[in-house]
């Protein structure tokens, strides 16, 4: 702590003044010598009293709450739900951009560092920026890895959360490397198959490559992230997968064929009918170009709806 005598170093000061043979008396000769100097040090000591005082109390702490906090400090909240949505296409299949018909018994991807912002003003994902927040809700901090296409739901639930009320409108989440398990080493596993021209592949794709995604609101035929009080809202993370495979229905050079991988890359690397494939194979057994392109696929997957968002290699 600091103290008085450490700030103030008062021994001689103190008797400045004082009438020797009555030290409880002041003496004006002994007043006349008090210099002009001493009494400026001494009218400093009176104004800086205050501001030794300040200093001398404890430290407070002024970091927001997160909105998990606040709601067990007393907030009334909601049931604030992230769902993940592969869309149809990924649940009754699709042709890609090269002609293979592609059907999809499980996607399993691994999600972690999920967070819902109640934000300020909309928050861009084409700018290098964070979401200007009022409320932060830490939805999943540990890796989880969810089925997007083989289980009983259509869109899956990722995590659920008690919130407080409000109007969530930007989400940030990683899709990482499962650390255990069936799928540890990797980030997204597909499993299907892939026919065209008579010829049917069963196909395992392990991918590893993580991606942080920095999302605003999500974009769709109804807004979603808005909860009451005692109330439920979802939000919702969606995968575009015509983004990697691209799609039969759309011109070959324009979007998004134009930057996916498609299946016949894959096909050219299978042994006979079955294909069981990881990332680092992949990087081996691929051409310079058709990996690059792969990997950029991966990282269009993740979108909020039809909204974009930032992409950021883990």
């Amino acid at each position: 702590m600091v103290t008085w005598a450490k700030l103030f170093p008062l021994r001689g000061i103190a008797n400045i003044g004082r009438n020797q043979d009555n030290p409880n008396m002041l003496s004006m000769d002994n007043l006349n010598q008090i210099s002009m100097k001493q009494l400026l040090w001494l009218t400093g000591l009176i104004l800086l009293a205050p501001m030794a005082l300040v200093g001398c109390a404890p430290e407070t702490e002024t970091a927001t709450e997160t909105a998990n906090e606040i709601v067990t400090n007393g907030q009334e909240g909601g049931t604030l739900t992230l769902i993940a949505d592969a869309e149809d296409r990924m649940r009754e299949g699709f042709v890609s951009k090269d002609g293979w018909e592609l059907n999809f018994n499980h996607a399993h991807a691994t999600f972690n560092n999920i967070r819902a912002y109640q934000a300020q003003s909309p928050f861009d994902p084409d700018t290098d920026s964070q979401p200007d927040y009022i409320t932060l809700v830490e939805l999943l901090n540990s890796p989880t890895t969810v089925d997007l296409v083989g289980g009983t739901e259509d869109t899956p639930t990722v995590t659920t959360a008690i919130a407080p009320p409000g109007h969530y409108n930007a989400l940030s989440w990683e899709m990482v490397t499962a650390t255990e398990g069936e799928f540890a080493g990797s980030t997204l596993v597909l499993d299907g198959t892939a026919e065209r021209d008579g010829r049917t592949i069963n196909f395992t794709i392990a991918l590893n490559k993580p991606v942080a995604h920095f999302c605003g609101e999500y974009v769709g035929d109804e807004r979603k992230g808005f909860l009451e009080a005692n109330g439920v809202a979802k939000l919702e993370t969606t995968f575009h997968f015509d983004h990697f495979f691209g799609r039969s229905d759309r011109p070959i050079d324009q979007s998004p064929n134009d930057e996916a991988i498609g299946f016949q890359p894959f096909a050219n690397i299978a042994e006979g009918d079955t294909l069981n494939v990881t990332s680092e194979e992949l990087q081996q057994l691929l051409t310079e170009e058709e990996y690059n392109t792969l990997v950029f696929s991966v990282t269009e997957l993740g979108h909020v709806g039809e909204g974009h968002c930032r992409i950021e290699l883990l």
